[in-house]
């Protein structure tokens, strides 16, 4: 190849790549210079100390600092010398040092994201829930002078009086300016209006397997085949309620409303029956209540009959979500049940009080902090991931994360739902059950959140000797433990199904097999305010002698006993173990503490200090005075001592000597620290600013006759 073969076009294009090339060379070279993956090196060094700071930063001194003068450094060395006063040897041990400084950042974060945590779950709670809740059953379940409690609908076509009397003329009861409200309480308004479901079995047989629901559309009367009416499309609310229920199929639907409402006798689910939505106006309701009568919406067939409804409280910021359930037994008695979920899901930061944001606000940065400790953990090192402790800390991660998702679920639920309060009609039925379920979801998590926290927590205080004990006897007593735990699970279910067969049909305590153990355990817990004795003697005076004889003599005071006597003496063995493995030398978390933060708690509590008060004596005669009190306190405390006390208070020689050695070491450090005190003293007084003394001046005496504090000097 030669140059007369390339074209001009080419040469065109090699020089404009060659100048490029070349000109950004010369920029790299003059705005970086050299240095410059050396610099970009260091950058990214930096970006990965700031993202993932190391444990233990290497000591800087900072550049441009302040010069110490001749005191600065005495009273540093002073402020040395007051530390190793403290410090025994027992300090000296690093590893159990190292150990105790991690135990304290992870006290330090724990603690303080478990205090937080409580108080965020204490000041999200309305304990005054419980009394609408408790007012709500009463009032739809009792009797009372203007409605027809639940409770007393024995047959079946009492529900239409219920519904007439309680759920239509109860609301419409009250007249103030053209407005019709509840009687019950003018601050609660119903939203929308109530919506009755109810459950059709395919086949009416009622056996112990999970029954078929109908799903087909009927005529009025239940009658097939299905035909459309020429006033269908006006009046449908009215006079075609025999069609099924429609629901969208949708991932929340899915999620939020695939569940079972369990009844008495079946389950029930959510997501299924037929619906029929009561009418905006008192006539309108009457009308359609009384069609539902004449053509039989509710016989025979019918399982279960759902009454729902929405109610809202203004003053209280307060949702209540009432639950009617009547249950149509293969008897022919109906089996009532009121089921009331009191709710407060709207809030914002206008409605929220200072006190509840400050916690949120510190609970948001100890989750970070939190997270940062999690994850610094397992980058510098990997195989911390596999700790069962840093597993339960990525669950109490993900539970924060859970638990704001929900959070945010909760609230975009309820948005749009108030959104379609300011645009639907009277007619329509507004269906809280999705943000219901969102923020019962949302207790559990917390539930969980709360109860892993505090086991994190436990890990934290295993320093402590108490814990330590605990911890130690669980471990070595758990198949003890485990195996009396059988054998009082075994007799339990024996007694408890005992008792469920001859008198589970008399006795509401022993009705279930389950209810029946349940029972049984509570009882020989202590636990007897709904049992009577009269519940045992249904299959016979003697039998029933004889199952509650066994019930609290065998199980209540025998077993129980050897339960908390196996646990006792494991408690006394580990005791004696750990007392044989203490070492005396090694040093608490507690002494750790007051070595380590020593200038901290000194300044925290330096306002607590006791000035001296001389009392009209001499401070050598307060010395006296003090250690005379010190030795008498000691003197009564040796007399009220039990011989194994004194014993185990008497010191081998090597622990003598050592306690020798130590104070004799306080004293000399003592004697250190008096004499540079004196030294700082004669420097502030005597010397410069800078603390230099005066040179002596030059004399021909004898220099045995120059000052102590010179003749060191010179």
């Amino acid at each position: 190849m030669n140059l007369s073969s390339i074209s001009r076009k080419d040469l065109t294009c090699f020089g404009v790549t060659t100048c490029v090339v070349m000109v950004c060379f010369v920029l790299v070279s003059i705005f970086s210079g050299f240095m410059h993956e050396p610099q970009r090196f260091k950058t990214m060094l930096s970006i990965d100390y700031a993202t993932w700071p190391q444990e233990d930063p290497p000591y800087r001194a900072e550049e441009g600092g302040p010069t110490m003068d001749h005191i600065g450094y005495l009273k540093i060395r002073l402020r040395s010398l007051r530390s190793e006063l403290l410090i025994s040897e027992g300090h000296t041990n690093e590893m159990l040092n190292q150990k105790y400084k991690h135990i304290a950042g992870d006290l330090l974060l724990y603690g303080s994201y478990f205090i937080a945590l409580m108080l965020m779950v204490v000041l999200q709670e309305d304990h005054t829930n419980y009394y609408n809740t408790n007012n709500m059953q009463r009032l739809f379940w009792d009797n009372t002078s203007v409605t027809f409690g639940l409770s007393q609908v024995y047959f079946i076509y009492q529900v239409h009086s219920y519904m007439k009397i309680t759920l239509v003329e109860a609301f419409y009861a009250q007249k103030t300016n053209g407005y019709e409200g509840w009687w019950a309480m003018e601050q609660w308004q119903k939203i929308g209006v109530v919506r009755l479901r109810q459950m059709r079995p395919v086949d009416c047989h009622i056996g112990l397997g999970k029954p078929e629901w109908d799903k087909k559309t009927y005529a009025p009367e239940w009658r097939l085949p299905y035909h459309r009416m020429h006033y269908t499309e006006k009046f449908w609310r009215i006079y075609d309620p025999f069609v099924p229920a429609e629901f969208e199929p949708s991932f929340l639907n899915g999620l939020l409303l695939n569940y079972d409402h369990y009844g008495y006798l079946l389950n029930y689910p959510e997501v299924a029956g037929y619906v029929v939505l009561m009418m905006s106006t008192k006539i309108n309701c009457l009308k359609q209540i009384e069609y539902l009568r004449d053509y039989s919406w509710l016989d025979k067939n019918t399982s279960a009959l759902f009454i729902d409804l929405t109610m809202y409280n203004a003053d209280a910021n307060l949702f209540t979500l009432i639950t009617l359930r009547v249950e149509n037994s293969p008897f022919g008695i109906q089996l009532p049940r009121v089921h009331v979920d009191s709710v407060s899901m709207l809030g914002n930061v206008e409605t929220r009080s200072n006190s509840e944001l400050l916690i949120l606000f510190v609970y948001t940065v100890l989750v970070i902090l939190f997270a940062r400790g999690v994850f610094t953990k397992i980058w510098h090192h990997p195989a911390a991931a596999h700790e069962a402790w840093t597993m339960v800390d990525l669950a109490i991660y993900i539970l924060n994360v859970f638990l704001t998702v929900l959070a945010i679920m909760r609230d975009i639920e309820t948005d749009a739902l108030l959104q379609i309060i300011e645009t639907a009609t009277k007619g329509q039925y507004l269906d809280f059950q999705r943000p219901l379920r969102l923020h019962q979801m949302l207790f559990i998590v917390k539930g969980f959140l709360v109860c892993i926290t505090t086991l994190r927590l436990w890990k934290v205080l295993q320093f402590a000797s108490v814990f330590q004990h605990f911890t130690q006897t669980l471990f070595s007593a758990w198949r003890a433990v485990a195996s009396l735990g059988v054998i009082i699970l075994v007799v339990l279910m024996a007694i408890g199904i005992t008792l469920a067969v001859p008198n589970g049909n008399n006795a509401v305590v022993f009705s279930h097999m389950v209810q029946s153990v349940v029972t049984c355990m509570w009882y020989s817990m202590g636990f007897n305010g709904d049992i009577h004795p009269a519940d045992f003697f249904h299959g016979g005076r003697i039998l029933g002698i004889l199952l509650y004889l066994a019930l609290v003599f065998l199980l209540a005071i025998i077993l129980m006993n050897v339960f908390a006597s196996v646990i006792y003496d494991y408690f006394n063995e580990t005791s004696r173990i750990l007392k044989e493995h203490s070492n005396r030398s090694s040093i608490t978390f507690l002494e750790f503490l007051h070595v380590e933060y020593a200038d901290l708690f000194g300044d925290a509590f330096r306002c607590l200090r006791k000035t001296y008060e001389s009392r009209g004596h001499t401070v050598a005669e307060n010395v006296e005075l003090e250690l005379n009190r010190r030795e008498l306190i000691k003197f009564k405390r040796d007399l009220i001592k039990s011989p194994q006390e004194l014993k185990r208070a008497l010191l081998t020689e090597e622990q003598r000597s050592a306690d020798y050695r130590l104070r004799g070491e306080k004293l000399f450090k003592l004697m250190a620290i008096l004499n540079l005190q004196v030294e700082i003293l004669e420097r502030m007084v005597l010397g410069d600013k800078d603390g230099k003394l005066p040179t002596p001046p030059a004399s021909d005496s004898d220099p045995d006759d120059m000052p102590e504090m010179y003749r060191k000097r010179r």
